[in-house]
């Protein structure tokens, strides 16, 4: 976390911390991955995890994004999936996840 890594060592560090066996991270993987680090690291390795899910560079998850990002993880929802799972940490009910709602969704 914070620091540059070889393809071995991220591939050992994964192996680690991948719950299930399955050579992804969970969300219950990254969540304990980021409870292990101080409040300044979590917030900027949250920043990162958001990043990667607003690939459309918009400053929110779309559901489109999130689709994209699950679907990279192995996950297969549709956009209707998507949304919903976005409504319920949609503070503000406008169909997006802002980097705070994400906050408040990973805590």
């Amino acid at each position: 976390m914070g620091e540059e890594l070889l393809l071995k060592e991220v591939e050992m560090a994964i192996e680690a911390m991948d719950s299930d066996g399955d050579g992804y991270l969970s969300l219950e993987d990254l969540i304990c991955l980021m409870e292990e680090g101080g409040e300044e690291q979590k917030l900027k390795d949250l920043r990162e995890a958001f990043e990667m899910y607003d690939s459309e560079n918009c400053g929110f998850i779309t559901p489109k994004s999130l689709k994209r990002m699950l679907k990279k993880m192995g996950e297969s929802k549709s956009i209707d999936e998507c949304k919903a799972m976005i409504k319920h940490f949609d503070l503000n009910g406008d169909g997006l996840l802002s980097f705070d709602e994400f906050t408040v969704m990973m805590q």
